[in-house]
């Protein structure tokens, strides 16, 4: 990385370093009213390999509507790091009251803490992981997904999970149902051809800090903040998926983000389903993934448009493809691969979504 472009992110996002220097490793735990849940995540860190060399910084925050029993929790958190009740080799917190954003600013908090902790000649070698307070790992967790994205030469690596076991057989049954979900629509997104096929967990995944850096860094968002960062990463460097499960986050149902697991479980322990999307839709996707990458059919907007059933070609009229793919293509090099690129970074994780609940709406006729 250009030392100017590191220096540039650092100017735009200022951030209090970590007490150490030329790090390698860092994790990032945000921790909001997780007292009672956070000792269990500290001990197993506390077992994994090459915890010694790694830095975890907890970024204790509340919003500012918090209830007086989050802040009260975590006021106990912070005198237990203080007292050191919980200890790791290099721990660290940063105390955020009042934090508009929700995790995904906690997150951005500490992860602009380690890069402001780094310098430009280490910063292509060190390795930020995303973890949540409620989530334990195993012993090869720190290792194995760095070698694992060292091996891949990807800018992120998702990493295995399984949710722990639930307390209740509905709570256990539900989190089972979600986790077939989840895995269902990651893998029909590949058979699709799709290159945003993998999982956003945001207590799963471990990036470079360079990408970190080069994609923007974390998103500010009450929730999917993971989606919307690792689908940036993914337009700057290959985002690959580590299957071996090192990760087990929390079953709980919440309702303290719009979507994501909490939400979910919710709605499956009332007895309501999650929204399915239909076989007919990916296989739409595939057609149009497919057509894309058809020899010319980058060439011109109007080349692909031509390619694509009725209702495709208007689903990408309507997110005004034509007009965005002559701006691309007047400044794209003429390069092997850059169109396909290029497309793929305008029709991206969010734009997939939207395409697919578009094809679903179209079988059903609404």
């Amino acid at each position: 990385m250009k030392p100017h472009d590191f220096a540039k992110y650092l100017r735009r996002n200022p951030a209090e370093p970590l007490p150490w220097r030329e790090l390698r490793r860092a994790v990032v735990i945000p921790a909001c009213d997780e007292n009672d849940s956070i000792a269990e995540t500290i001990a197993s860190l506390a077992s994994a390999r090459g915890i010694e060399e790694t830095a975890v910084v907890v970024v204790v925050n509340h919003p500012p509507d918090a209830p007086e029993s989050c802040r009260r929790a975590n006021e106990t958190l912070l005198h237990r790091l203080e007292t050191g009740e919980l200890q790791l080799p290099r721990l660290v917190w940063r105390f955020a009251p009042e934090l508009e954003g929700g995790v995904g600013a906690a997150r951005k908090l500490g992860m602009d803490a380690v890069i402001a902790s780094l310098s430009p000649e280490n910063v292509e070698e060190a390795a930020i992981w995303s973890l949540d307070a409620d989530t334990t790992v195993e012993p090869g967790y720190l290792e194995e997904s760095e070698a694992f994205l060292a091996q891949s030469k990807a800018g992120a690596v998702t990493i295995g999970f399984r949710h722990r076991e639930g307390d209740t057989p509905e709570l256990e049954q539900a989190i089972r149902r979600y986790e077939e979900y989840l895995d269902a629509y990651v893998e029909r997104l590949r058979r699709a051809g799709s290159p945003y096929a993998f999982h956003t967990v945001g207590s799963a995944f471990v990036c470079r800090a360079a990408s970190y850096i080069r994609c923007g860094g974390m998103r500010v968002r009450t929730g999917g903040e993971d989606f919307y960062f690792l689908q940036a990463v993914a337009k700057t460097a290959k985002v690959a998926e580590l299957q071996k499960v090192l990760v087990h986050p929390s079953p709980r149902p919440s309702e303290r983000v719009p979507f994501g697991t909490g939400p979910s479980v919710r709605k499956l322990l009332r007895g309501e389903p999650l929204p399915e999307i239909s076989d007919g839709a990916f296989a739409r996707l595939k057609q149009l993934l497919d057509a894309a990458a058809s020899p010319g059919a980058l060439d011109r907007a109007d080349a692909l448009l031509r390619r694509l059933p009725a209702a495709s070609a208007a689903f990408l009229e309507a997110e005004r493809f034509p007009a965005a793919w002559n701006g691309v293509l007047a400044n794209l090099p003429k390069t092997p691969g850059a169109q396909q690129e290029a497309f793929h970074c305008w029709f991206d994780g969010l734009r997939t979504l939207r395409f697919l609940h578009a094809a679903e709406r179209d079988a059903s006729g609404d």
